[in-house]
């Protein structure tokens, strides 16, 4: 009783039938027990109505079985296993024997001959274990293919058989019967022994069909389970030896009534339900078809693909809307005068000729045949037509599938107007890399007529080096769908060009379709990107090295100032002897700390980038001349200087700084050329047309400027340096014999100047700077007069406050100045100076005052004093005054500005200056606060 694989609803709702039999079986199962433990040996029928009460309980079983039987013998063969026909047939003799064992049965009426409870006994034994196998048999082997009726009739003729002889025993031959009841004594070992047999029988079929329905899913496996449980369950009832009584006997009797029930329940689900399942199945199927045959049919029609089948001769049968719409029908109605090979569906009697041809030698025929529409317009459509063939392989007729591709013709028509005008190039390319098509711009770029590209392999284009350039692109290609990549091709006079390819390829015909950019333009815009982008990143680094630099100048300013300061006040008054070795010892820290100075100062130069507040026009030959006669004793006698001189204009620029400049160049000059050769200077005007790049800043730079050439006949400088020449700390002399700040403050001047500088060398062919500076048309302002030295005056117990963060400094400051004869007072922080001011502030004559400082700075703590005391002089003290500004000074009070480290000599003399003439006028106050601030 197997069951074909069914829907998920289905299959769902005979688990959930399985669960709720299961759960039935085991509620009777538990009311079994439950029965079986009451006190029911009291409980006895009359044997006047037992008789015919039990007659009429085996006849209902009787009755049930051969409902079993009729219902599986009349279905259809092949709907019907072979176990469960087997099954049937012993359902159907359990059932003869059922009857023959009522009739058997003590107290009835003469059956042939006299009953007798082992006739009984012995027709209720067989017939009971007959059922028992037979549900085991099925549940061991429950898919047999079902019988042919021959085989059908043979198993029962052989089942009657079989029956018969089994009356024919028992009635006749009882005293051969095994006994099974003694009187006096009970029961026998024999039919006890028989019964626990079919109980166990029965217990093994439950489990076996159990199992199944869990895995089949199978509803008949299900009911078969619940029917061998209460048959089942009607044994116990029947083997109940020890407290046997009438109503448990009664009670097997009526479970096994239930089970026969139970089994025509499941027979008539494979017997009935099943095949109107499948004609219902079948009848939803054939629906189901007729419906997507129906929207097929809807969609064939409503498709915008003209489709007609024609015809033997060519006359229309049938044909879609878009057929009809593309080749209206006839006026006449209820006809269709339209043929295949006839206008208006063709006009090329040629065409049609061709296209009879292939069809009557049983091919398909396609291609673009010229129609006229229902409009009377010409149509260019492409059809395929199809013969149907008949049996014997004649034609019956045609199918024609067309496709209206007039626009798609003027497209393809655009299409190649379009790439003849594209400004990119294009080419079709076959798997072997072979050209089958190039456009003009294609063969613009590379030089070659599009007649000569046409079947030319893509590698006497491709000039990369790369032996399987193509055969890995197009498996690159075949592998993603496209490609997109940059390689260089090779024109046709021989020169290389950079091209960006974008490639892709057609499944169907495979070949492949490129297109081809020059990127020559736009290579060189992305190289002028990336040197602006390097001389961002070398300005930015300049910058920051800038910033450290200051940093560390400022730092390195408070150390060199108590260095110097107490080098000095010790060799001035606490060494009588200057020839001793004291003397000499503390000279060469006093010479140490003032090239420390030195240094600091061009770090300071360099870090500036404002314009010199002082910058002036100037006459640079005048500065040319001081500057190589103050350089005539360090340069070689071997060293000839050449200098020519061939346009006098002005400058504007600080003329120490171009003072600075010079020197740094003569010397680097004379250090690259050694004991002999020759320095050529020259100052002359020059254009530059082209821009160029400044090799300092990195800038570009055009127009006229007044240039000073200084070149030299050395060695030349290695190109790998030429990059690097400005960079801060960076030297090609050996070690000790150069800081790397020459060059460095050289291109912190002509930042602040705006002039730029080129570099010109080769190795063994010297080395030529040349700096433009911005020409000037102003005339040069005239000299000016020489200032009147300042009063000199000694301290005389006058208070001064001195205000400095360090502590090194602070004392230093105070050393000096009581030396001198003055009173002071070292601060250091501005908030400890504010508190003392309302006290003490009225007896101070001079405030000395650091810059930078935390909390607040000394421009802001000098604005503080100023309001307060408006007639007290301050002096500022800085290692970095990059940006002070005169008229802010001057409103804030501060009447000189010194730089880090102190000049202790030109300090005292400001001090006692400005103490000896307390009431200097507002314009000398800025005058000498303007030369303070150029460059002290």
């Amino acid at each position: 009783m197997t069951s074909a694989p069914t829907p998920p609803a289905h299959r769902r709702q005979r688990c959930g039938l399985r669960c709720q039999v299961g759960l039935l079986v085991l509620a009777l199962g538990l009311l079994t027990l439950w029965a079986m433990a009451q006190p029911l040996g009291d409980w006895h029928i009359p044997r006047v109505h037992y008789l015919p009460l039990h007659t009429l309980m085996e006849l209902a079983s009787v009755l049930v079985a051969f409902l079993v039987f009729a219902t599986v013998w009349h279905t259809p063969a092949r709907e019907v296993s072979g176990s469960l026909v087997l099954l049937a047939l012993a359902l159907a003799a359990s059932g003869w024997l059922d009857i023959f064992h009522a009739l058997s049965f003590r107290d009835m009426p003469v059956f042939i001959t006299p009953s007798s409870s082992e006739k009984s006994i012995a027709f209720w034994l067989v017939a009971r274990a007959w059922v028992a196998l037979s549900l085991l048999a099925y549940s061991l082997w429950p898919g047999q293919p079902p019988m042919r009726k021959s085989s059908r009739h043979v198993l029962l003729f052989g089942a009657c058989v079989l029956v018969l002889m089994i009356s024919w025993g028992v009635i006749f031959h009882e005293h051969a019967l095994p006994d099974t009841f003694v009187p006096g004594s009970g029961l026998t070992p024999f039919k006890v022994g028989v019964e626990r047999a079919i109980t166990a029988v029965l217990a093994l079929a439950a489990w076996r069909l159990w199992r199944r329905s869990g895995q089949t899913r199978s509803l008949s496996q299900v009911l078969l389970f619940a029917a061998t449980m209460l048959l089942l369950y009607g044994e116990i009832f029947l083997t109940r030896y020890a407290l046997s009584n009438d109503l448990q006997n009664m009670l097997g009797h009526l479970f096994k009534v239930l089970a026969y029930l139970v089994i025509y329940w499941g027979l008539m689900v494979v017997t009935v339900r099943r095949p109107y399942q499948a004609l219902a199945d079948q009848t939803q199927a054939l629906q189901n078809a007729n419906d997507t045959l129906r929207a097929q049919a809807l969609a064939l029609d409503s498709t915008v693909t003209p489709v007609g089948v024609f015809d033997a001769q060519g006359h229309v049968v049938w044909r879609n809307r878009a057929s009809r719409e593309l080749l209206p029908p006839g006026s006449l109605p209820n006809q269709d005068p339209l043929n295949l090979f006839e206008l208006p569906a063709i006009t090329d009697a040629t065409v049609a000729q061709a296209m009879r041809q292939s069809l009557d030698q049983g091919k398909a025929w396609s291609g673009v045949v010229p129609v006229i529409d229902g409009a009377g317009r010409h149509r260019q459509v492409r059809r395929v037509v199809t013969p149907l063939s008949g049996p014997n392989g004649e034609a019956q007729g045609y199918v024609s599938v067309s496709e209206d591709v007039t626009d798609s013709l003027q497209a393809q028509s655009r299409y190649q107007r379009v790439l003849e005008t594209a400004l990119d190039g294009f080419c079709v390319l076959d798997a072997n890399g072979r050209l089958l098509e190039a456009n003009q711009a294609l063969a613009n770029m590379s030089g070659y007529s599009t007649a000569e590209l046409v079947g030319k392999p893509i590698r006497e284009l491709d000039a990369s080096t790369e032996p399987s350039g193509f055969r890995a692109r197009s498996e690159h290609v075949m592998a993603h769908g496209h490609d997109l990549f940059a390689t260089r091709h090779r024109h046709k006079r021989g020169h290389d060009y950079p091209v960006e390819v974008s490639i892709t390829r057609d499944p169907h015909n495979g070949h492949f379709y490129a297109f081809v950019r020059d990127t020559s333009e736009r290579d060189q815009a992305h190289a002028d990107q990336r040197e602006l982008e390097r001389q961002l990143q070398q300005a930015q680094k300049m910058q920051a090295l800038g910033q450290l630099t200051g940093g560390i100048a400022h730092d390195f300013n408070n150390i060199l100032t108590a260095v110097l300061g107490y080098a000095t006040l010790a060799l001035d008054r606490l060494v009588p002897d200057k020839q001793s070795k004291l003397a000499r010892y503390l000279g060469e820290v006093v010479a140490a700390s003032e090239r420390g100075r030195e240094l600091i100062a061009k770090l300071l130069l360099f870090t500036r980038t404002q314009a010199t507040a002082d910058a002036a026009m100037i006459a640079p030959t005048q500065v040319l001349h001081e500057v190589l006669a103050m350089l005539k004793p360090s340069i070689p006698p071997g060293v000839v200087i050449g200098t020519r001189v061939d346009d006098t204009s002005a400058l504007r620029i600080h003329p120490g700084e171009l003072h600075q400049v010079l020197v740094n160049l003569i010397l680097n000059a004379r250090d690259a050329i050694g004991p002999s050769g020759h320095i050529d200077i020259h100052l002359h005007q020059v254009v530059v047309t082209e821009p160029m790049l400044c090799a300092a800043s990195h800038e570009a730079f055009a127009g006229p400027f007044l240039a000073l050439d200084v070149c030299d006949s050395g060695g030349g400088i290695p190109p790998a340096d030429l990059p690097r020449l400005f960079e801060p700390f960076f030297t090609t002399k050996g070690v000790g014999k150069g800081t790397g700040l020459g060059l460095a403050m050289v291109q912190g001047i002509l930042r602040r100047a705006g002039a730029y500088v080129s570099v010109q060398s080769r190795q063994g062919g010297g080395t030529c700077f040349r700096l433009y500076f911005p020409l000037v048309t102003a005339a040069l302002p005239p000299c000016a007069a020489a200032p009147v030295p300042p009063v000199r005056a000694d301290g005389a117990g006058q208070l001064v406050w001195v205000l400095d963060d360090q502590p090194a400094v602070g004392r230093y400051l105070h050393e000096l100045l009581v030396g001198e004869g003055y009173r002071v007072e070292v601060f250091d922080t501005p908030q400890r100076l504010l508190e003392a001011l309302p006290g003490q502030g009225h007896g101070v004559v001079a405030l000395l005052t650091d810059l930078t400082m935390p909390g607040m700075d000394g421009l802001e703590l000098a604005g503080q004093v100023h309001r307060r005391l408006p007639a007290l002089p301050i002096f500022l003290c800085t290692g970095h005054g990059e940006g002070l500004d005169a008229a802010d000074l001057a409103a804030r009070g501060i009447r000189q500005v010194f730089r880090k480290p102190l000049d202790n000599r030109a300090l005292l003399r400001a001090l006692a200056d400005r103490l000896a003439h307390p009431t200097l006028n507002r314009a000398s106050q800025r005058r000498a606060t303007d030369r303070l601030t150029g460059g002290e």
